[in-house]
C-alpha cells in the first residue's frame, strides 16, 4: 500500500472550532463590559446562504467571517487533494491517473469523514493546452478533477443543505502555463470543440448573448474530446453537465447548493463550468439552486460580456489572489476590466478580458512563517495561498494563524523560515511507490482496476464492452438496448 505522511490529520479542517463572533450582526455589547459579550456561535447551516455568496460576501470579507474562511479552506483542501492525488510520475505507467479509486480516495489521502462521497471522476483531453502535461498525456488525456457529493446525515445538517462539489485540478508551472496560453477569445457556443469528425456529445446552443466570449484554450481543454483516448471519448463538459443534471434530479426537492473550486487552470475550469451549469443545466429546480466559486489564483477567462453574464445568471465568484502571483494578472496583461470604460468599449476585441467576481487580496509578506522569495512558483503554490488564507483577518491586518499546519507549505517547495526545522520538498511518496514483493524484488504495483470505469456499476462496464468498435455485428441487438432511455450512464 501506498502511504502519504499528513502533519495535520485532515478531520481537523473540518471540525476546528472557531471561538469568534462569526456574524456581523451577532455581536451584541455587554453594558459592564469593555467588549463583546459572549454570543451563541451562529453555525454553518445559519449562515450558508451568505457563505455561498446570496449577498455577494457583504460584510463579511472585511474583516473576514471566520465560518467564511473555515468553509473556503475546506474547499481549497478539495483542490490540494487534486495535486495530491495525481499521479505526475513520467516513468509510470499510470501516468496522468489518480492514484486511487473513487471510493477510496478520500479515505487514502486523510478526508475519510469529510461527509462527501465521489460519484464522478472528470478527465480532459490537455493536448490542446500545449506540451507542459506531456507527451504522453497528450495522446491519453489526464484526470483532472471528480465531482462529490455531501450524503453523511450529519456533515448535511451542519451545512444546512445537501452540497454537491466539483474540484478542478491545475497546473503548478506558471512560467510553462503562461508560454502555452493561447490569449485569443472565441465565441461561448459550448459546442465548437470537436473530436476528429465528431463534436461533442452535449453540445448546446450558444449563451443567449453572442457576445460571451471565452479564452479558447481553457475552452478546448473543457469540450474537447478524443475518441480513441479511454478517459476522454467523453469531453470534461460531458462528463460534467450529466453528472450535475443527474444528481439534480436524484435529489430534486432537497436543499441544495453546487460549488466548485479549483487553483490556476483549475480556477478558470471551475469559472467556466459554473457559467455552464448556471446557463444551460435545465431542471425544474435549477435556476433557485446556488453556484458558486471558491477560485484560487485564477486567470482572467473570458471577456467583460462574460463577467456581466456571469452577474446576471446568479454565478457567484470569490477569487483568492496572491498580489505577487503573476497568474491572476494574464491573458489580458494590458487589455483588462482596470482599463474601466474603455474595456467596454473595446470588448469586442479578441484579447480584452475582465476578471468576474469578489477578490480577495493576500499578501506572501504578511506571514512571518515564510522566507523572502522571488520565485514565481512559490508566489503561485496552491498550499502558500491555504497558508495566507488561514492567518488572513483582513487587507493590511496583521496575520494570525487560526490553526493550519504551516509545515504543509514545504510540501513542494523551499519557503518555510529555517527557524521552523522543517524539511523542504518533503511530500514524498513511499520508495516513490515501488513495493518489496514476496521474491525480494521491488515493483511498480497494480491497480486494480486501471480503467477510469474502475467504479461504473457493472451494466456501465458492460455498456462500454458492447460499444467498443472490437465488438462483432452479431452485439448489435444488444448495443440497442442498451442505449435505450432508460439506461443511465
Amino acid at each position: 500500500m501506498v502511504g502519504f505522511p499528513f502533519p495535520l490529520d485532515r478531520k481537523d479542517l473540518w471540525t476546528s472550532q472557531l471561538k469568534p463572533s462569526l456574524c456581523p450582526s451577532s455581536g451584541t455589547t455587554d453594558g459592564n463590559s469593555d467588549g463583546p459579550a459572549q454570543v451563541s456561535q451562529p453555525q454553518v447551516a445559519n449562515l450558508w446562504p451568505d457563505i455561498q455568496g446570496i449577498n455577494s460576501w457583504k460584510g463579511f470579507l472585511d474583516p473576514i467571517n471566520p465560518i467564511l474562511k473555515a468553509e473556503i479552506l475546506r474547499y481549497g483542501e478539495f483542490a490540494q487533494l487534486c495535486y495530491d492525488a495525481f499521479d505526475d510520475r513520467h516513468y509510470s505507467k499510470y501516468y496522468g491517473t489518480c492514484k486511487h479509486s473513487k471510493r477510496s480516495l478520500f479515505g487514502k489521502t486523510g478526508f475519510g469523514n469529510s461527509g462527501y462521497e465521489i460519484t464522478k471522476y472528470i478527465y480532459a483531453n490537455t493536448h490542446v493546452l500545449g506540451s507542459f502535461f506531456g507527451e504522453r498525456s497528450r495522446d491519453e488525456g489526464v484526470w483532472i478533477g471528480f465531482i462529490a457529493v455531501c450524503t453523511d446525515p450529519k456533515e448535511i445538517k451542519r451545512l444546512g443543505r445537501r452540497d454537491i462539489v466539483i474540484a478542478w485540478r491545475g497546473t503548478s508551472t506558471p512560467q510553462e502555463w503562461i508560454e502555452d496560453l493561447k490569449d485569443i477569445l472565441v465565441t461561448a457556443t459550448l459546442s465548437h470543440a470537436k473530436s476528429p469528425g465528431r463534436p461533442s456529445s452535449t453540445t448546446v446552443p450558444s449563451s443567449p448573448d453572442p457576445n460571451v466570449r471565452i479564452e479558447k484554450g481553457f475552452m478546448d481543454c473543457y469540450t474537447s474530446m478524443n475518441e480513441e483516448s479511454e478517459k476522454c471519448s467523453r469531453s470534461a463538459r460531458d462528463i460534467v453537465v450529466g453528472e450535475i443534471s443527474r444528481l439534480l434530479k436524484q435529489y430534486e426537492g432537497e436543499s441544495l447548493s453546487i460549488t466548485l473550486t479549483g487553483h490556476s487552470l483549475g480556477a478558470a475550469l471551475a469559472t467556466l463550468s459554473a457559467y455552464d451549469i448556471k446557463e444551460t443545466v435545465n431542471t425544474s429546480m435549477q435556476s433557485a439552486i446556488p453556484v458558486t466559486v471558491f477560485a484560487f489564483a485564477s486567470p482572467r477567462v473570458g471577456n467583460p460580456t462574460f463577467a456581466r453574464r456571469m452577474e446576471e445568471i446568479g454565478v457567484k465568484v470569490l477569487r483568492l489572489v496572491n498580489k505577487d502571483d503573476v497568474v491572476p494578472k494574464f491573458p489580458g496583461f494590458f487589455m483588462n476590466e482596470n482599463m474601466g470604460w474603455l474595456s467596454r468599449l473595446l470588448d469586442w476585441l479578441p484579447w480584452t478580458y475582465s476578471h468576474v467576481g469578489i477578490k480577495v487580496s493576500l499578501d506572501i509578506e504578511s506571514s512571518s512563517f515564510l522566507k523572502q522569495t522571488h520565485s514565481l512558483s512559490d508566489f503561485h503554490s496552491l498550499e502558500v495561498y491555504l497558508h495566507l488564507l488561514d492567518g488572513f483577518v483582513a487587507e493590511k491586518k496583521p496575520f494570525k494563524p487560526s490553526g493550519r499546519d504551516p509545515s504543509l507549505v514545504n510540501k513542494s517547495c523551499d519557503l518555510l523560515v529555517e527557524t521552523l526545522h522543517i524539511p523542504p520538498y518533503w511530500w514524498q511518496e513511499r520508495n516513490k511507490g515501488l513495493v518489496k514483493g514476496a521474491d525480494g524484488k521491488w515493483t511498480c504495483p497494480a491497480r486494480s482496476p486501471r480503467s477510469p470505469d474502475a467504479d461504473c456499476n457493472p451494466l456501465e462496464q458492460l455498456a462500454r464492452k458492447i460499444n467498443s468498435p472490437a465488438r462483432s455485428s452479431q452485439d448489435q441487438p444488444a448495443r440497442k438496448i442498451i442505449q435505450s432511455p432508460s439506461f443511465r450512464y
